[in-house]
C-alpha cells in the first residue's frame, strides 16, 4: 500500500504505448467503493481527460432490458451493448463516438454526447470492465473498499457511487456477488487502487495504490501485444 500523486499516475498514463488514436481506460469498483471520487480527481488534475459514466448506459424509468445472457443476469438494467457499440468500438476503430445522456426523471430529454477520436477517456462505474467488455480498455483500474465501508456509505449518502441512478428501480447490490465470484473483475485489472479513505492522504491531489502496476502485455483485438509496462517498484 503506497500514497502516490494523481500526477504520477496521470504522467504513466499518457506514457503507455497505444495501439489506438485514444487511450481507453476502465475504471471499476463495487457500489460506495469510491471510485467516482477517485475518477473525479483524476479528471479534475487533467481537464483534457473525457469521462463516461457506465450510469449512462442504465435504462431509465426502471425498465428491463432482455435478458441473453448470463451477463444480463448480473448486471440487470445495464445496456452494457450500448456502451460497447456507441463508445468502446467506435473508440478502438478510431472513430468518433456518441451515444445518449438521459438526465434525471422530469428534467428534460436524453442529450447526445460526443466523443472525439484522441486523448484519454475514462469509463467509470460498477461495471464498466465486466468480461464483455474488459478487453476493449487498454488499461484497467479496480477501486477496492471494504464492504463494511461501502455498506456505512450507502447509509449515510444512498445517492453516493450509487450505480441505481436515482429513480431506477435497479438494486446495486444484486449483482455484484455474482459478479466478483463469476468473473473476478479485481483479478484482471492492472491497477489496484484503495478507496476506503482509511490510509491518510489528500484524496484531490493523491491516490492509495494498493498493487504494482502490471507488467504482463495484454493481447488486444486486432492481434498483436503492447510492451510490457514497468513496474511501480516494491510497495
Amino acid at each position: 500500500m503506497r500514497v502516490e500523486k494523481l500526477t504520477a499516475l496521470l504522467a504513466r498514463l499518457h506514457a503507455l504505448p497505444r495501439r489506438r488514436l485514444t487511450l481507453v481506460v476502465g475504471v471499476d469498483g463495487l457500489a460506495a467503493s469510491g471510485k467516482t471520487t477517485f475518477t473525479t480527481a483524476l479528471a479534475a488534475a487533467d481537464p483534457g481527460l473525457d469521462v463516461v459514466s457506465v450510469e449512462s448506459f442504465l435504462e431509465p424509468d426502471g425498465r428491463e432490458l432482455p435478458r441473453r445472457s448470463p451477463a444480463d443476469l448480473i448486471a440487470a438494467g445495464l445496456d452494457w451493448r450500448r456502451l460497447r457499440s456507441q463508445v468502446l468500438l467506435p473508440l478502438g476503430r478510431d472513430q468518433a463516438a456518441r451515444y445518449e445522456v438521459h438526465p434525471p426523471p422530469g428534467a428534460g430529454s436524453p442529450l447526445l454526447r460526443e466523443l472525439p477520436v484522441g486523448g484519454i477517456v475514462l469509463v467509470e462505474g460498477l461495471y464498466a470492465c465486466m468480461a464483455q467488455l474488459a478487453d476493449l480498455y487498454d488499461f484497467r483500474i479496480w477501486v477496492e473498499c471494504a464492504a463494511e465501508i461501502r455498506e456505512l456509505r450507502l447509509q449515510r449518502h444512498p445517492e453516493r457511487d450509487d450505480p441505481v441512478g436515482g429513480g431506477s428501480e435497479l438494486d446495486a447490490w444484486s449483482g455484484e456477488p455474482a459478479y466478483v465470484s463469476g468473473q473476478d473483475p479485481a483479478a484482471r485489472a492492472d491497477l489496484l487502487v484503495d478507496g476506503s479513505g482509511s490510509v491518510a492522504h489528500d484524496p484531490e491531489s493523491e491516490y492509495v495504490r494498493l498493487s504494482r502496476w502490471s507488467s504482463v502485455p495484454r493481447r488486444r483485438p486486432g492481434g498483436g501485444t503492447p510492451p510490457a509496462r514497468p513496474t511501480g517498484g516494491p510497495l
